[in-house]
């Protein structure tokens, strides 16, 4: 998908696009061929072998049964912001991870939320106490407990805000995801797959402005 499709996908904002279709999307700018109806059932399939239609049984089922896990080893690779790389290798990182737990469950009727707490993004249940870290596992963290792991991450330099636990919409989840994107292919110096991004994101109207400049950088000196 190219960024007139991706565009006309996620909207102008008035409303959320699909999440997994968005994140797919994404997905298919990378890898020329992707075929997102397959990666659609792929999800499906996740959640039709869910044997326990709540957030927890989700979390077991995709953590304890299936294996996802936190990609430790290569965080940085653009794999892991990739859903269908994240299905095949069940290695992520924090939010699309985040993004295969909110849609399993979506599929066995349960809703949860992404969180976009800096640092680290969770999955959060509609009552706004109970959260989930799939890069981790599935271990259910209480809300009070929110605030001590923010500090962890954060080595204490940042101060908590309750707001932190706020749900994060589809779109800015998509736009987490394409500036994790971007900011890992800076540090791989992959030129290629950095461009097809910045096009992603000068598609999107609040990134355009922003993105069209560091375009114009990107290729000043091949004028």
């Amino acid at each position: 998908m190219g960024p007139t499709g991706f565009a006309a996908l996620m909207g102008d904002g008035a409303t959320d696009p699909p999440l997994d279709e968005a994140a797919i999307a994404v997905a298919a700018a990378l890898q020329r061929g992707l075929d997102p109806i397959e990666w659609l059932a792929a999800l499906d399939a996740l959640a039709g072998s869910c044997p326990t239609p709540t957030a927890e049984g989700v979390a077991r089922h995709l953590c304890d049964e299936l294996g996802f896990v936190g990609d430790a080893d290569d965080y940085g690779s653009w794999r892991n912001s990739c859903l269908d790389q994240v299905i095949v290798r069940r290695r992520g990182i924090p939010i699309t991870l985040a993004i295969v737990m909110i849609e399993v469950a979506r599929r066995v009727g349960v809703e949860l939320h992404g969180i976009g707490m800096p640092a680290h993004f969770l999955v959060g249940t509609t009552d706004g106490q109970h959260f989930f870290d799939p890069f981790e596992g599935s271990k259910v963290i209480e809300r009070a407990a929110v605030p001590q792991l923010f500090g962890r991450l954060t080595g204490g330099r940042a101060r908590w805000s309750e707001g932190f636990l706020a749900p994060t919409s589809a779109r800015h989840i998509v736009i987490r995801v394409l500036n994790n994107l971007r900011a890992g292919l800076i540090a791989r110096d992959d030129a290629v797959r950095l461009g097809i991004v910045m096009q992603l994101r000068a598609a999107l109207p609040e990134l355009a402005r922003e993105e069209a400049g560091e375009i114009r950088a990107a290729t000043a000196l091949f004028n």
